[in-house]
This record gives C-alpha cells, structure tokens and sequence, in this order.
C-alpha cells in the first residue's frame, strides 16, 4: 500500500489586506470582552463557501475543474462588512464573527454553485443553509462569556469596507498547534 496523502481543502474567498487590516481592528476591541477565545490569525480571514474535507491530489484536478465552471457561472460583485454577532446562539456562543451586509444573495448563488458542483463530484451536501460570516474567533469551552454577546454591539464594527468579490479560491489547511496554515491551491474567476 502506498502512502496516500490527502489535502485538507476548502473553498474560500479571500478578503484584501485593507478588508482585514479594519476586521483585525474589530477583533481587538473583541478581545477584551472573552478570555476563553482562540483568535483568527488577521491573515486568515476569509469567507468559506464550502470545506471539502481530505481532498487525494488525483481527485484534486476535478475539483479544481468543478470550481472553475461554478464560478465562471456568477458575476463579480461586491460584499459590503458589516457587524459582528456569534454562532450558534447567545446563550452558547462557539464562534465570533463579522458579517455581510450587502451582497448576500450574490453570496448565497455563489456558495450553492460551488455545493452543486461538488455534490456532482461526490462531495456530501451540507445539511445546514448557508450563512455568510468571517470568523474572527472560537470560544473554547462552552463555560459562559459574560460581557462578550453584550459587549459586541458596542464595537465600531459597521461599515468595515467593501471586497470586491471576483475570485475565489481553492485553499489547503494545514492544522497546527499555533492556528492553522491556509495555502491558496488555485485561484478561478467569476464571470
């Protein structure tokens, strides 16, 4: 039996360095409210639009082939950030995010193209809807977080910038102790 390394990917769009210099200002004023969060790295930032899981590198080439007729089947168009709130709920938060405040729909499309073309390939669908975010942090224990659910709406986090949406891109992560690794493995142009 050979070693058969596999490659854990997802589908992503990756925001500029302006879109995450104003999250990463967001976040710090986030950081005062919680103690038990790990925070995203700011150079990971980004909207995931499916994770695939453990990818072999020979089924990789179809993947990459799939995303590129998902994508080339949406117009580019332009996200507006804004807000921030948690997953799943108050009472429990287990992720902090940013949100979107335009260009949802146009988020959701593109988000079900990439689902439909990889359930055409195998992928497993999705079982919960789609839900436009940026994490920006995971609470650890699911002990409470006073202050922190209460504490978000005070943050300045309205109107973070706009990321024009023309790409999105096949990323490897690398899971590390320190925060994982995202690699961009291909890039592929919407319409």
């Amino acid at each position: 039996m050979g070693n058969h390394k596999v490659i854990r990917t997802f589908v992503a769009i990756c925001l500029d360095e302006g879109i995450r210099d104003r999250i990463s200002e967001a976040q710090e004023h986030a950081k005062k409210l919680a103690s038990n969060v790990k925070w995203v790295q700011p150079g990971n930032f980004h909207v995931t639009l499916k994770f695939l899981g453990d990818v072999t590198p020979g089924k990789l080439a179809v993947v990459q082939s799939a995303v590129d007729q998902a994508a080339s089947g949406i117009t580019a168009f332009d996200l507006n950030i804004s807000g921030m709130g948690v997953f799943p709920t108050p009472r429990r938060p287990r992720v902090i995010w940013v949100g979107v405040k335009e260009g949802c729909q146009q988020l959701v499309d593109l988000a079900g193209s990439i689902e439909e073309a990889m359930a055409r390939e195998g992928f497993e669908k999705e079982q919960k809807p789609f839900r436009s975010h940026i994490t920006i942090g995971r609470v650890r224990e699911s002990k409470p977080t006073p202050g922190l659910v209460e504490g978000l709406p005070e943050i300045d986090s309205e109107d973070i910038g706009v990321q024009r949406v023309d790409r999105i891109t096949i990323m490897e992560s690398v899971l590390r102790s320190g925060g994982p690794i995202y690699t961009p493995l291909s890039v592929h142009k919407l319409a």
